[in-house]
Parts: structure tokens; C-alpha cells; sequence
């Protein structure tokens, strides 16, 4: 059955109350479209960046959306199926890519996403693991740069102050104000929203030398930082995906990998690939269908 795809703006600024409602006209638009093919929804599979409750399908804490804190999944959308299920977002899409992408076939793997934050979920023996409060695999929180103490962790010293959207675009606009970055402050001005990881490798490729350089270094140090994790798991395989990726996939996985292999135990090393997220954009939702699908489908017929 051909997908169907359905995009709207999380919008936080304008609260739950219009959230819900695009996200019941979603659902209702789904559940049409199941029913003109003549199929029954089995369940509805729902992912979300930030600490999900699986039990209650419910979002516990969203850093990047504060309005949704609390929110419940599972009751709004109860009208259109009692059966939902909420998925962590980087846990669903390293779920997508062992099942169909990058990681299929591997026994264990570690994925690492660069968008919004620097997100991370592990395939441990063939699942993904969870942990005890359910945010096993984040990579984001790593200290790179742990001198300083409390204030370098919560600033400068994360993976995620290094290497998310904001910390590249931040010190890209930096550059672009003080003309280092010609082409970038032709395009963006001193408007921080304008900077895209699009608009970033247009300006490298426009002879914006210093972003690329800054680019290269943060990648690199983002392959040393991980390193460490790398070899605790030994494991066959490490995906690196998100935005940034998409857009300059080379340079990612080249400055992440040579980072990372300067500080592997020569045993993990050996048996570690390193490789580019297959499934783009479409990862996180096929990721939170596919556990829907395990809960209600395959257990059903178990």
C-alpha cells in the first residue's frame, strides 16, 4: 500500500490546543485512507523527541517542546484507536534502520543523529535498548570538554553544545558578522532562523572556508567524544544520520570516523563499520509504526 505522508508544523508557540487538532486531522486523514483501501488500523505508532512513558503513552519531558510536556498520546488520540504507542525519536529510527537501513543485519549498533540536538539509541543483541528510566543510547550528554566543572557541562563541554543545530549555526553566524564567512552574511544577515545545515553547505561550497573548517573540527571531536562508547559496546556498527548528515554526508562521516578510530581499542576497531543513516526523514515514523506493528500485530498471532 503506498505511504501516505502528512506534514504540519509542531508550531509550540501556539500551545496543545492547536497542536491537537492537527494532530487529530492527521490521524482522522490516516484512518480514511486506511479505510478506502479496505484495511483496519491495527494501531497507531507515534514518535517524540524526549522521555516517553511506553505504559501510558504518554510524553514525559520535550526539551525542544516545552508545551507538550505531560502530554498525553495515547488519550487524544484514543477517538480515531484505543491502541497507540509513543516511541523516543532516535530510538525509532535506529528501530527503522535495523529493520531496513543502515542497520539491518547487525547483532549490535550505536546511532547517532545530528539535528536539533545530537541524539543516540544502541541496538544491544538484535533490540534497542532502553535502560531503566527508557533513554539508553544518548550520546548527546557526552563531555568532550569536561574541564570547568558543572558550568563546562552545561555549556560548552556537551556533544549537544557542540555538534546540534544551534551550536553549528550559532558559530557560523559568528563568523558570518565578522566576514570571515562572505557568502553566509550576504544570505542570512545577523538573522540566526535563516541558517539552515542547507545554507551551511552552500557557504562552504561557495568558499566559506572557516565555517568548513569549524565543521570539520566539531564532526571530529564529536568522533573522539564517542569513542569511549564505542568501546564500551563493541559493537558491529555505528549510524550516523539526521540533518546534517543528509545535506554533507561525506565530510560527517569521514572527520566522525577518523576522530573515533584515533581512540578505538585496536579488537573494536577491527570489527566496527562505520556508515550514513539510509532512510532520511521518513526513519523516526516508520521506526514508531514498526513497534505499533510488534505490539499489536505480531504478538496478536503469537
Amino acid at each position: 500500500m503506498p505511504r501516505l505522508s502528512i506534514k504540519f508544523k509542531t508550531a509550540p508557540w501556539e500551545g496543545q490546543k492547536k497542536f491537537t487538532e492537527r494532530l487529530l486531522e492527521a490521524a482522522h486523514h490516516l484512518e480514511l485512507h486506511t479505510q478506502a483501501k479496505g484495511m483496519k488500523l491495527a494501531g497507531i505508532g507515534v514518535a517524540c523527541a524526549g522521555t516517553v512513558d511506553h505504559q501510558k503513552s504518554k510524553l514525559i519531558s520535550a526539551p525542544n517542546l516545552l508545551c507538550l510536556e505531560g502530554y498525553s498520546v495515547g488519550r487524544v488520540l484514543h477517538p480515531i484507536h484505543k491502541n497507540v504507542l509513543i516511541e523516543n525519536d532516535v530510538q525509532a529510527g535506529i528501530i527503522a534502520e535495523h529493520r531496513l537501513g543502515a542497520a539491518k543485519g547487525a547483532t549490535n549498533a550505536l546511532g547517532v543523529f545530528f539535528g536539533t540536538g545530537v541524539g543516540g539509541a544502541a541496538i544491544i543483541n538484535g533490540e534497542v535498548y532502553r535502560g531503566s528510566s527508557g533513554m539508553g543510547g544518548q550520546v548527546g550528554s557526552i563531555l568532550a570538554q569536561p574541564v570547568g566543572g558543572l558550568r563546562a557541562a552545561l555549556s560548552h563541554g556537551m556533544l549537544d553544545r557542540i555538534a546540534s543545530k544551534a551550536a553549528i549555526a550559532g558559530e557560523a553566524l559568528v563568523m558570518a558578522v565578522k566576514e570571515w564567512a562572505p557568502y553566509l552574511h550576504k544570505k542570512v544577515g545577523t538573522d540566526l532562523a535563516l541558517v539552515t545545515w542547507g545554507l551551511i553547505k552552500k557557504a562552504i561550497e561557495h568558499g566559506d572556508s572557516r565555517i568548513n573548517e569549524m565543521l570539520r573540527a566539531r564532526m571530529h571531536v564529536v568522533g573522539i567524544a564517542l569513542s569511549g562508547v564505542v568501546n564500551f559496546l563493541n559493537p558491529d556498527l555505528v549510524v550516523l544520520g539526521g540533518g546534517l548528515s543528509q545535506e554533507m554526508p561525506q565530510l560527517v562521516l569521514k572527520e566522525v570516523e577518523l576522530g573515533m578510530r584515533e581512540y578505538l581499542v585496536p579488537e573494536v576497531g577491527k570489527k566496527l563499520k562505520v556508515k550514513l543513516a539510509r532512510l532520511g526523514t521518513e526513519a523516526v515514523a516508520m521506526g514508531a509504526a514498526y513497534q505499533a506493528m510488534d505490539t499489536w500485530v505480531l504478538k496478536t498471532k503469537k
